[in-house]
């Protein structure tokens, strides 16, 4: 479990950033962390790595704080950043065998894996390569440490259509019942295929955390026709399309994160209300 109470966290004594924020994390799935830019989600990553120090509440991951930067946590937690500098001439292979001893779960048969799904070799330069191939390089490194606590920050961008797909293929493999994936990004659609976990910021505080079940527990995805009073629509090519509150004999399970995600910085109380009854 991860486990954070009241937690704050100050740029500096003038700037606050989190004012006793809370979240509870249950391993086994793949979390989305969504929010505007501002909302602080890196900086959330960054303090479940162990990068960052609290300055009040109480963080706990998977038994451990990561303010006190045991051997046994940094070694079972990987944070990826959007981008990652890299010393000019560094093979893959190099900066794979310089890191990896590190992370005691290494495997060299997922590492094989990714680079393959990838179209990317040992051999290969990683600062020679394109910023998209860049980015698989590390996300290739990320998935093959086997860490228990796997933060990426924004993992698609910068990737083509195959390498979405591949990505996502690649994460599915990843999530066993005592492991974390947490993923922050704005790009929902790349992988609202795999996430099964949703947590929103909004005004640097967590607004809601749920299951996509729980989600669709509560509300039908649909298009909307004349008749309709949905929660919330937004127009589409296709024509609109809304959330409306689930009425007993709807059995649909269809579901879009982005529809849900505006309908929430849009009518949240309503939103909300529906989802805690």
């Amino acid at each position: 479990m991860i486990e954070i109470k009241d937690l704050e966290y100050k740029y500096s004594i003038a700037r606050s950033l989190f004012q006793g924020i809370s979240l509870s994390i249950e391993s086994g799935h793949i979390s989305g962390l969504l929010g505007k830019n501002g909302e602080g989600k890196t900086t959330l990553l960054k303090l479940i790595a162990g990068q960052l120090l609290r300055k009040g509440g109480t963080l706990s991951v998977a038994g451990e704080d990561p303010t006190k930067r045991q051997v046994s946590f940094l070694s079972d937690v990987y944070y990826l950043p959007e981008t990652v500098n890299v010393p000019k001439g560094v093979t893959i292979r190099k900066y794979f065998d310089a890191l990896s001893p590190f992370y005691p779960n290494y495997s060299k048969e997922m590492a094989d894996q990714a680079l393959e799904a990838f179209n990317l070799n040992y051999k290969m330069k990683i600062t020679k390569l394109s910023q998209g191939q860049q980015k698989k390089a590390m996300i290739a490194f990320a998935l093959s440490l086997g860490t228990r606590i796997l933060l990426l920050d924004e993992p698609t961008n910068g990737l083509d259509i195959p390498s979405k797909s591949a990505l996502r293929r690649l994460l599915a493999k990843q999530i066993t019942g005592d492991r974390y994936v947490i993923i922050s990004t704005h790009q929902v659609r790349d992988l609202e295929q795999i996430i099964d976990h949703v947590i929103v910021m909004d005004k640097n505080k967590i607004i809601l955390s749920k299951s996509i079940g729980e989600i669709t527990d509560q509300f039908t995805f649909r298009p909307v026709v004349t008749s309709d009073t949905p929660v919330y629509c937004e127009q589409t090519i296709s024509g609109k399309m809304g959330i409306f509150a689930k009425e007993e004999g709807d059995e649909s399970d269809a579901y879009s994160t982005e529809l849900f995600f505006n309908a929430l910085m849009t009518n949240q109380e309503d939103i909300l209300k529906h989802l805690n009854k």
